[in-house]
């Protein structure tokens, strides 16, 4: 059993026969297969896939995969509608076991109002099981499964939501619960060499697009050797090729419009960028400008550190010069006096001399080569 999610008739328009050949033909070459996370590879892998499809809800159900794989039943995938305004409604997988209602959901992008959306899907599902003709019955639990490549939340590799009371933890309902998977996580955990359980295996092999590595992370498991078989049959089928061909065509088309109906805020962002960028220039060379007048003026003040250190030395040189100065000062005045006093007594002595000689009739020529005294001098003694 094949799914598209479109008609036979709406097939015929929309798939391009010979470019589907040529991607066929590419993926051989390139040793790839179409990735599972793509909607209708995901649809078609779990639909025809029960027994990989077990190793999943095993983990979350808690019921033995042997058990789940006889049990199960895969519900249409398009919900009915209640009312003639009521919008269908078209989910990725609706399986029960027991008295369990679980949706699955490839989320390959995140929008605005995706977990609304699959709360509403849930909601939906569970819903429709709980009526059993006039009566309610709550026992079932609904269960949400979202497949997630762009991850919103922290570095958990699963996630499990439940309405509950923020303040007090106190849960509201046990009967409808959210998971959230990690996919590029678990990719992570393979390509580092990580031992992998069976049900971790089983979700890195939806995220691996090489043939070798479905090979090799499939090796040993039925469930995952199923899967493998699954994605190499859908990666050969040229009508799936074809809608997954023409889905992202769609999708390209679609990314187009959105930039076209965007145009000139994208304008607006690039020129925001471009202002920011340049200001940031700015900013940067005035950041620069200002690190290197700090820095001179850091080795200015180191400079005027050390001439207010040179000056303080010379100062302190320059004071005990002075000091020096004046007592050498001192000390020639009193050169200077002690000269004098001799001096002044010498005369005395030269004069005292000079009269006695003139006593005893010496010549005052004789007298004055005798003391060097002057003349009058000699004469003022008589």
């Amino acid at each position: 059993m094949l799914y598209t999610g479109y008609s036979e008739e709406f097939l015929e328009k929309i798939i391009n026969l010979k470019e589907a050949i040529k991607l066929r033909d590419e993926l051989i070459r390139k040793g790839e297969v179409l990735p599972a996370t793509q909607d209708v590879v995901f649809k078609n892998l779990m639909i025809n896939s029960h027994l990989f499809l077990s190793i999943i809800l095993e983990h979350f159900l808690g019921i033995d995969k042997e058990i789940i794989r006889k049990n199960m039943h895969l519900e249409n995938t398009e919900l009915p509608v209640s009312n003639a305004k009521e919008k269908k409604k078209v989910t990725d997988i609706i399986v029960r076991v027991e008295r369990n209602v679980v949706n699955l959901e490839m989320n390959a992008s995140y929008y605005e109002g995706l977990i609304n959306r699959n709360i509403d899907y849930i909601l939906k599902g569970k819903t429709e099981a709980n009526f059993s003709g006039e009566n309610y019955d709550d026992s079932y639990i609904g269960i949400q499964i979202n497949f997630d490549l762009d991850w919103q939340y922290d570095d958990r590799d699963i996630i499990k939501f439940v309405l509950m009371d923020p303040e007090r933890g106190i849960v509201l309902s046990e009967n409808l619960i959210i998971y959230n998977i990690n996919l590029l996580k678990f990719r992570e955990k393979y390509y580092n060499n990580d031992e992998l359980s069976e049900f971790e295996r089983a979700i890195t092999l939806l995220t691996l697009t090489k043939r070798e590595d479905i090979e090799k992370i499939s090796e040993g498991v039925e469930g995952l050797m199923e899967a493998k078989e699954e994605i190499k049959k859908l990666s050969n089928n040229l009508g799936i090729i074809g809608v997954y061909d023409y889905e992202k065509h769609k999708e390209w088309e679609w990314k187009q419009k959105a930039k076209e109906y965007v145009k000139d805020d994208l304008v607006k962002i690039e020129e925001g960028k471009k202002f920011i960028e340049e200001n940031n220039k700015i900013l940067e060379a005035r950041k620069k400008s200002l690190e290197e007048g700090q820095k001179s003026l850091e080795e200015g003040q180191k400079s005027l550190e050390e001439g207010q250190k040179s000056l303080e030395e010379g100062q302190k040189s320059l004071v005990e010069g002075q000091k020096s100065l004046e007592e050498g000062q001192k000390s020639l005045e009193e050169g200077q006096k002690s000269l004098e006093e001799k001096s002044k007594a010498f005369e005395e002595q030269l004069v005292s001399t000079a009269k006695k000689l003139l006593d005893i009739d010496f010549s005052i020529e004789e007298i004055m080569n005798i003391t060097g005294l002057s003349r009058e001098k000699i004469e003022s003694l008589k």
